[in-house]
């Protein structure tokens, strides 16, 4: 059914129905709460798209620009060592992709630490200062790692102090991305209307995605317009020394920003209170069970499920897919490395309308529509998209594969995810909840999906597509069979 219409002063059936249902549960909500769903409800007028719900939504997106901003950033940062793998290879560990995939790994083993970290920061000071502080381990770690000694700059010697280094850069790395992931997700979601929290989500996913296009370019750049030994001798270090002086300005932005109003009301004001009545408390009232952190493991552990899909498709069908077709390819020169990256950029480029598109019908039908339509897209396409490539190298394939409909799937991916994630915890409960669970999931099917698949390859030939197949699999069942349940009960689009 289409969205309440909130243009006049009297109740709708929809709205009265909500208030019947807080009711049954014990919930009664005052006038100035009522005030605020109602203006912050989707309009359901004829110009619904035009004349409300977009231009509230983007009207929101032009105060709230500085999160993504940082997001985007971060994320640049992140990528940018995924896509020079093979230089990256080739100054520290005598060309072993699998050392490099393996120190890409570790990076996530400790985001879930870092996420607890900042989470139990975020939770009791503000999302605000955990967000200045993830950000801030996040630029001083990359710059870092563009500053090492390598093989090619001090021999053998460099190439193990180098390493040394890298590994600990790339553990603060993922540190600072472990609190930086759920301090965007949880700002956002917490400072947004709910009549748009799916299209500020959305916009989100839009951030992490220009960050991946930025760095897949730059790569893709330099591979076009430098020589193998320029790349392997500097050319790598450029995209991490350029990355001081944007993150200066990012990290001066982020000490400008507001705290959550849910913040500031639900945790700051009563947060022990069982009848608050607050903006955030409407749509909490199925968090009275979840009163601390132990309470909440259940979500947690659903959650790293509900999340496994998306993390093994981002970083298994999105980036180590790359790799894997390099290798496969009988004559993997120069040539075919910069058709996989301009294929990369054209993936990521086109990530950023299909997260538009499904932030839309998240705010339009709610994420018991959405979450499994989305998911299941990326069940069913994972292992033929695999099979096909696996036939043998062919540009067409590349193009409509890994980079078409890789692509749209992953923008959905992420605004589904990032929603269901702020919704299933209390908000006194959330930053590091979302924290633990969604980077333990990142960690365990994105950044060590690449090393499993790897293992299982010689045994395995595609099992790079199996893996999407189980990952998505098990999302879309946990999500039918409890997550589902663990949604707050009133929400505006369900």
């Amino acid at each position: 059914p289409p969205p309440p219409d909130h243009s006049s002063s009297s109740s709708t059936p929809r709205q009265a129905g909500e208030r019947s249902s807080m009711s049954e549960i014990g919930e009664e909500e005052d006038a100035k709460l009522i005030e605020n769903r109602k203006r912050n409800t989707v309009t359901n007028s004829k110009d619904w798209w035009y004349g409300g719900y977009w231009a509230e939504s983007t009207s929101f997106i032009g105060t709230h620009w500085v999160p993504l901003l940082a997001n985007a950033f971060e994320w640049f940062e992140f990528a940018t060592f995924a896509y020079l793998v093979d230089p990256i290879a080739e100054n520290f560990a005598k060309g072993d992709h699998l050392s490099i995939w393996l120190i890409f790994s570790i990076a996530f083993l400790v985001r879930p630490l870092g996420g607890v970290l900042i989470g139990i920061l975020g939770d009791g000071m503000g999302r605000k200062p955990a967000f200045w502080v993830a950000s801030v381990t996040v630029v001083c770690s990359t710059v870092l790692q563009g500053c090492l000694p390598s093989y090619y700059t001090g021999g053998q010697t460099g190439a193990h102090v180098g390493l040394a280094f890298l590994l600990l850069l790339r553990i603060s790395q993922g540190l600072g991305i472990g609190g930086e992931l759920g301090s965007s997700v949880i700002y956002l979601a917490e400072t947004s209307p709910r009549g748009y929290v799916g299209m500020t989500m959305a916009w989100l996913g839009v951030s992490s995605g220009l960050g991946f296009l930025a760095a897949s370019f730059v790569a893709a750049t330099l591979n076009s317009a430098l020589t193998n030994d320029e790349i392997y001798e500097w050319g790598w270090r450029l995209p991490f020394l350029l990355a001081l002086f944007p993150g200066i300005l990012v990290v001066h932005l982020l000490g400008q920003i507001h705290e959550t109003p849910v913040f500031e009301e639900d945790v700051q004001g009563n947060g022990n209170a069982a009848g608050n009545r607050t903006r955030g408390q409407a749509l909490n009232n199925s968090y009275r069970d979840v009163d601390s952190l132990s309470s909440s493991w259940p979500r947690i552990l659903a959650l790293v499920l509900m999340v496994s899909g998306a993390a093994s498709f981002w970083y298994v069908g999105c980036v180590y897919v790359f790799d894997w077709i390099r290798e496969q390819s009988d004559n993997p020169d120069s040539r075919t490395m910069k058709d996989l990256l301009w294929v990369a950029v054209l993936q990521n480029a086109v990530s950023l309308p299909s997260g538009l598109y499904a932030g839309y019908l998240t705010d339009r039908y709610g994420l018991r529509l959405a979450y499994p339509l989305i998911m299941g897209s990326a069940l069913c396409a994972g292992l033929p998209v695999f099979a096909l490539l696996d036939t043998g190298f062919s540009i067409t394939l590349l193009i409509i594969g890994p980079g078409i409909v890789f692509g749209l799937i992953s923008g959905g991916l992420g605004t589904a995810t990032s929603l269901l994630s702020a919704d299933l915890f209390p908000p006194k409960l959330r930053h590091r909840s979302v924290g633990l669970a969604y980077n333990a999931s990142i960690c365990l099917f994105g950044g060590l999906g690449p090393a499993w698949v790897e293992l299982a390859r010689p045994s395995i030939p595609l099992a790079g597509g199996y893996f999407l197949l189980l990952t998505a699999a098990t999302s879309v069942i946990v999500f039918q069979l409890v997550g589902e349940s663990y949604l707050p009960k009133i929400t505006i689009a369900d």
